[in-house]
């Protein structure tokens, strides 16, 4: 036998004993084992990042908070149901200081930096209008929340959907209820864009309505001593003070009306009357302002709301506000869109939320086609009475009458 051959029948022997010897031992033969593929070498499933800037500090920090509770809750609760389009949900939210400049710069860096799929909205008019500039500037679909500002929607972009009514919509529904009740009228608003927007939708409304202008004047966003404004108010003696306020400057405004003896017939403010710290600061001296809202946490009709109301006490232990229920519902319609299209299409995307219509948890979402403002949103005109905003208009969802007019306050 030659060297090779032995080599040959040395390997073969070798091989028949190590195979029976696993056999004998009760392991498989080496070609049999099957490896299972281990979690690391499984692929992972790309998130979906939703990406947009807050005003987390700053003078709209507040209103910021909330947005970004709204989102938070969202973002959890679709992920707890298996996610969007087979994939998880991921939030990338940057803090804008409340200052416009620094808005833009974020939103283009989450564009083309950061490379979100979808862009979620910031907060305010001051705010939202240069996020939207950029977002069209880039061809990025953003659904405009806490922002009613009537020029958003005038500038002919075609990427801009809003939640809300302009703000000439949401002055108007508790003005009208004053045009056969006053002859005169006067406008004070805060001179930032959102608070300036609101004193332009009064003055429309009071032109259309023949409500006579006797003031119409704006103060320093900064402002504490209202006591010149409201004193050549009082001088002019209107039947009716309206103002385009936040929330810091109402208060102010409502307190100091007090002091300098204020007695118009009614008084209406924008946006601080309808959140809880405003009867909790003024307590009686809250009584009787009107004010406009578009969501309250006792709309139980509208789908899925007591599971948003429930989970969100679960998680924030409180009732939501108007704010967090925005920014809730914003992403109802960025989610519903996404899945109609069933894919990560900007152009298709945009185009389903310019003609699509949805019930959120904040109401009626119905825009119209070619500005993408917002048609369809139902609002609510209320007043104050005994701590709690009461809802006077319209009359179907009426859990009050309107007391006018207001007594003066030397009357309460």
């Amino acid at each position: 036998m030659n060297f090779f051959k032995k080599i040959f029948l040395t390997i073969v022997t070798l091989s028949i004993i190590t195979s029976l010897s696993l056999t004998l031992i009760g392991c498989p033969p080496a070609e049999e084992v099957v490896e299972e593929p281990s979690a690391e070498t499984e692929e992972e499933v790309e998130p979906i990042v939703f990406g947009g800037a807050l005003p987390l500090t700053g003078w709209g920090s507040d209103a910021g908070r909330y947005n970004e509770m709204g989102y938070k809750l969202w973002a959890k609760i679709i992920n707890e149901e298996g996610g969007l389009l087979g994939r998880p949900v991921e939030l990338l939210i940057y803090d804008d200081q409340s200052d416009p400049t620094i808005t833009a710069q974020l939103y283009e860096k989450l564009i083309t930096q950061d490379k979100v799929d979808v862009l979620l909205t910031t907060w305010s008019d001051d705010m939202t209008m240069p996020a939207t500039t950029v977002a069209e500037k880039y061809k990025k679909s953003i659904v405009t929340g806490g922002a009613t500002l009537n020029e958003i929607w005038g500038r002919g972009y075609k990427y801009t959907c809003g939640l809300l009514p302009s703000s000439y919509d949401y002055t108007k529904v508790v003005i009208q209820l004053f045009k056969d009740l006053t002859e005169t009228g006067a406008i004070i608003y805060g001179d930032l864009t959102y608070t300036t927007g609101f004193g332009e939708g009064i003055e429309m409304n009071f032109n259309e309505l023949g409500i006579e202008i006797l003031i119409n004047e704006a103060y320093a966003a900064d402002t504490q001593n209202f006591a010149p404004i409201l004193t050549k108010v009082k001088q002019s003696n209107p039947d009716f003070l309206a103002c385009g306020t936040g929330f810091e400057d109402a208060i102010q405004i409502m307190k100091q009306s007090k002091e300098v003896d204020l007695n118009p017939k009614a008084y209406y403010l924008t946006l601080a009357p309808g959140e809880p710290e405003f009867v909790n600061v003024l307590g009686e001296d809250a009584e009787y302002v009107m004010g406009t809202t578009e969501w309250e946490p006792t709309m139980t009709d509208l789908p899925g709301f007591d599971e948003f109301i429930s989970k969100y006490m679960d998680e924030y232990g409180e009732e939501p506000i108007e704010d967090a229920a925005t920014a809730y519902g914003v992403c109802q319609v960025l989610q519903y869109a996404i899945e109609e299209v069933g894919e990560l299409d900007d152009d298709k995307i945009n185009d389903m939320l310019h003609t699509m219509e949805i019930v959120t948890v904040f109401g009626t979402y119905n825009v119209d086609e070619t500005t993408g403002m917002q048609k369809g949103k139902e609002l609510f005109a209320f007043q104050i009475q005994n701590g709690k905003r009461e809802i006077v208009y319209p009359e179907e969802f009426a859990s009050s009458t309107l007391i006018f007019p207001a007594p003066s306050w030397s009357e309460r």
